[in-house]
């Protein structure tokens, strides 16, 4: 069996420093699965409160995560972290990745995309068993 403890990081605790979320503006978490194990996405504020959260039930065919989904990010002084998990017995690994949407000079969204393996220390390690998107854009007004 292959092991993926390597790869990525572990989905616990993914923080945001490196591209933080822009006080006041909106966000919105959207993703699906396709694992035997239900996955789940949260969002955590720099107090560690959750203010988003999806997840699926699992079964191994291709589910959208549902739940709470969109917020307005605030500036608690603290970086924003992610949590990604599974139902199963082992913490999942993540590969994470940054972009942004321009015209010029002028920034009008910003995208994290997370993909995870839930099983690290065995399996197939393909990281296909969650897809999860964070994105943020502008504020309203």
């Amino acid at each position: 069996m292959a092991n993926c403890t390597s790869v990525g990081q572990s989905g616990d605790s993914v923080s945001l420093a490196d591209n933080p979320l822009p006080s006041t503006f909106i966000c919105n978490l959207s993703g699906y699965s396709q694992a035997s194990y239900g996955q789940s996405a949260q969002v955590l504020d720099g107090n560690n409160h959750v203010v988003a959260e999806i997840s699926s039930q699992g079964g191994g065919g291709i589910e959208p995560m549902t739940g709470s989904s969109s917020f307005t990010a605030t500036d608690s002084g603290q970086p924003y972290t992610v949590k990604i998990t599974n139902t199963g017995p082992q913490t999942s690994r993540v590969i994470k990745t940054y972009d942004t949407l321009s015209d010029g000079s002028k920034t009008y969204a910003g995208f994290w995309m997370f993909i995870s393996e839930d099983s690290p220390d065995g399996g197939d390690c393909d990281f296909n068993d969650s897809t999860v998107l964070l994105s943020w854009n502008l504020n309203a007004g």
